[in-house]
């Protein structure tokens, strides 16, 4: 066995597999159904930016989140000095690792 000359190469990685090595699903799956926004505590005492943002994100409570970042794409709700529109997603994390809001599945009817 020839010896790797990759300095950067990984001692001890696991074998890799390729798509043809994958296990393929053999049972049917319902589409995927788009997350919803859900706000958790809309009481937030926020400031400049992030109450802007999380203003445009409560009026999206209950609906699917792709519609919040279509939404701030087109007009954002805060625009920094810089003039370079945020994303949306990133926003959108901060308040869910915040606590503030999060993403999930729509209720069934």
């Amino acid at each position: 066995m020839a010896k790797n000359t990759n300095k950067h190469a990984r001692k001890n990685a696991a074998p890799t597999t390729t798509v043809a090595d994958a296990p393929v699903a053999t049972t049917p799956s319902k589409a995927a159904a788009p997350a919803v926004v859900k706000i958790l505590k809309a009481d937030s005492k926020l400031r400049g930016a992030r109450e802007a943002w999380f203003k445009r994100l409560c009026e999206y409570d209950g609906k699917p989140v792709a519609d919040f970042y279509a939404s701030a794409k087109e007009t954002p709700p805060s625009v920094p000095k810089s003039g370079v529109a945020e994303k949306a997603t990133g926003w959108f994390s901060w308040f869910k690792r915040n606590g503030l809001a999060d993403a999930v599945a729509p209720e069934a009817k």
